[in-house]
Parts: C-alpha cells; structure tokens; sequence
C-alpha cells in the first residue's frame, strides 16, 4: 500500500474514468450544503445556533475551488502539455462556461429587485441589492477587491477562478508537469496550503480558508494549486483502488470527526484533499444513480440559489407565513426552500444553462470540415466541465 513514481513527468493525461462516481456525488453535496448554509438563519431556529459547524458553509465553496484545479487538470492537462491548446483559446473555453450564468442570474436579479420595488416587496438584505454596484457585478471586479458579497454572492468565485485560469497553461507546462513523484506533488501542495495560512494569519488575522470577499483572489489562488498538486498526485501515484478508496474514507472519517468537535479549518482542507485524492484515484465499477445529473447541475445550483432563496423567503414564505402556526409547520417551509431551490437549479441546467452551453460549443470551438473534405468518424466530445465553483 504504497506510492511510487509512474512515469516521465511528460506521462499521459490522467486516466479517464466513468462518470457517476462519489466524486460527482459529493459535488452535488456540496453545492447543497453551500445552499444550506446561506439560508441558515433564515430557519426557524438559526441553523448556526444547533451546531457551530453550520457556520463553516465557506469549506463548502473551498471545496469547490481545489476541485476545480483537479478537474481542469485532468480535463486539459494532456492538450495544453502537447501545446494543441494554447492560453487564449483555454481561457476563452473557461470564460464561455462560466460567463453566460453570471449574466443571467444578474439580468433575473435585477428585475426582481425593480420588479418587487414597483409592486411593493423588499428583500430582507435590501442594502445588498444596490445598482450603483452593478457595473462591478457585471464586469466581475470582485478579484480586484470590488463587489463582494452584493447581488449574487457565488459571483466573486467565477471573477478569482477566471484570473486563476489565466495561469494555469503555464503553470502545468512548466512547474508541474516537471513533478514526476506523488510525494513532491504532496510536499508543492502542502507548501502552498500552510504557506498561505501563515501569511494570512500573520497578514490579517484569519485563517485563509474564510477570508472576506475582500480578499477572495487570496483565497482563491492556493486553494487551487493545491487542486493542480492533487492531480499530479494522482496523475504520477500507481494507487490500486482498495488504496485509494482507504484514503478517500478515510479522509471522510477524519472530515465527520473535526466537524463534530469543531476541530480546526486547517484539518478540515487536508481532509477534503484527501477526499479528492480518494475519490479521484479510485476506478468508478458502478456509476452511483443520478450522480452524474447531480454533478452536471451542481454549478447552476451554485449560481442559481441566491434567486431561489429571495423568491422563496421574500415572496413565497411571507405569503405561507400566516399558515404556518406550529414549529413543524415553520420547518416545513423553510425546507421547501431548499426543494425549491434544487428543483430551479435542474429546471435552469436543463432548459437554460445546457442549450446555451451547446449552443456556444457548436458555433465556437467545433472545427468545421472544409467543403470537399472527407468526413472521418470523430469520438463523441462530453460537455464542458463546470468550473466546480
């Protein structure tokens, strides 16, 4: 149960595996909790006040942002290593998958916000819903240190992501792919994560892990080399799959018991690494039902709640609000929400976000024969990856 070098560090891509499988699930799960934890005090009784490890919604998105450098590693790794895939034409892959989302679930806040003005609802937070902000908003100025947390809240991960993108052809060219053992892999990634802890801490008195929108590129930036270090992990570890799935449970393990003692955030990521180690290494036997609908759609559940949660508790909870006269009442409609929310995420993958999606695929990044060329049988080509965030 060991680790050992595989390869050159020019070796292959990471080995394509199925679909469907926990990695996917817990993508989907994720998102949700991220969904959970914003709507928390918005509960009967503040689900901050039940256990304090529903404050730490945040290991959620920190999640999502290692994700996302492990998953573009091993979705772009092999054609920006061979140079079939320059920067301009990778960040312009990234901008069209996150882009269009931002757009839109602006555009929809936006006219709820006047809409409701005009007909006399307000939201909660109305001080959130300012238009002076809007030009940061659409211009995705939150990296720069403008914008955070007004209108869609999910928005200065896409605007952080976006400038980690700009790097990552370079980086993965030439610094990691000239890794070729798991354990420097390990050692780059754990420098990176304590490195940026102890200068958060010794900068701003935080951990990194939770730092204000202010400072989201701070956080934002380490997490995802880390993700790009947990891919070259697994890209050069011959793990065999009782390994990695003793890591990935493992990790989880570790992950349940610090949350129930409200351990440390620092132990926290390393367990979510882990996770992401196990669940990346390990081969996918049988696809996990709707795991990988779950993982298509978590990015519009990301995007989407915060217009779920406004249309939920500024209009339809204040409406149901004089039947619900029990506590079991109170938490049946606070729980819609959270259906709700879901239910308009899928609705929003599937007729918005997929066509549009497919839509920019078809008129921007498919080669188009040239007339009189012969016609050779192309293998099908899967969806953009979501940006994880």
């Amino acid at each position: 149960m060991s680790l050992s070098s595989a390869g050159p560090p020019g070796s292959p891509d990471l080995v394509a595996r199925a679909r469907g499988g926990a990695l996917d699930a817990l993508r989907f799960a994720a998102a949700l909790f991220v969904v959970v934890f914003h709507f928390g005090d918005e509960a009967p009784v503040a689900l901050r006040g039940l256990h304090g490890f529903m404050e730490r919604g945040y290991l959620a998105t920190d999640f999502f942002l290692i994700l996302s450098g492990f998953v573009l590693a091993k979705a772009y790794g092999a054609s920006v290593a061979s140079g079939r895939l320059g920067l301009g034409r990778f960040w312009f892959k990234r901008l069209a998958r996150c882009y269009p989302t931002h757009l839109i679930t602006l555009g929809i806040l936006v006219v709820m916000v006047v809409l409701g003005g005009a007909f006399g609802f307000h939201a909660a937070n109305e001080g959130r819903f300012d238009l002076a902000d809007l030009p940061a908003q659409v211009f995705l100025l939150h990296a720069f240190g403008l914008g955070g947390g007004e209108w869609n809240i999910p928005a200065w991960t896409i605007s952080a992501l976006l400038l980690c993108y700009l790097t990552f052809p370079t980086l993965w060219r030439r610094l990691f792919l000239r890794i070729s053992s798991p354990w420097l892999a390990a050692l780059l990634g754990l420098g990176v994560l304590f490195g940026a802890e102890v200068l958060s801490l010794l900068l701003l008195g935080q951990d990194q892990f939770s730092l204000g929108f202010q400072w989201c590129l701070f956080r934002a930036a380490p997490l995802f080399l880390v993700g790009l270090s947990i891919a070259r992990i697994v890209q050069t570890a011959r793990f065999g799959g009782g390994v990695a799935r003793v890591i990935g449970l493992g990790s989880t393990a570790v992950l349940l018991v610090n949350a129930v003692l409200l351990g440390t955030d620092l132990i926290n990521i390393l367990a979510i690494c882990g996770i992401i180690v196990g669940c990346g290494a390990a081969p996918v036997t049988r696809s996990l039902p709707g795991a990988e609908w779950a993982a298509r759609m978590s990015f519009s559940l990301f995007m989407t709640h915060t217009i779920a949660g406004a249309l939920w508790f500024d209009l339809i909870a204040r409406l149901a609000a004089p039947m619900a006269h029990s506590d079991l009442a109170m938490w049946g409609v606070w729980s819609g929400a959270v259906v709700f929310t879901v239910l308009l995420a899928g609705a929003y993958h599937q007729w918005i976000d997929d066509p549009i999606q497919r839509a920019i695929q078809a008129r921007f990044f498919t080669r188009r024969p040239s007339p009189g060329a012969v016609m050779t049988p192309r293998p099908v080509r899967r969806p953009e990856p979501a940006p994880s965030a």
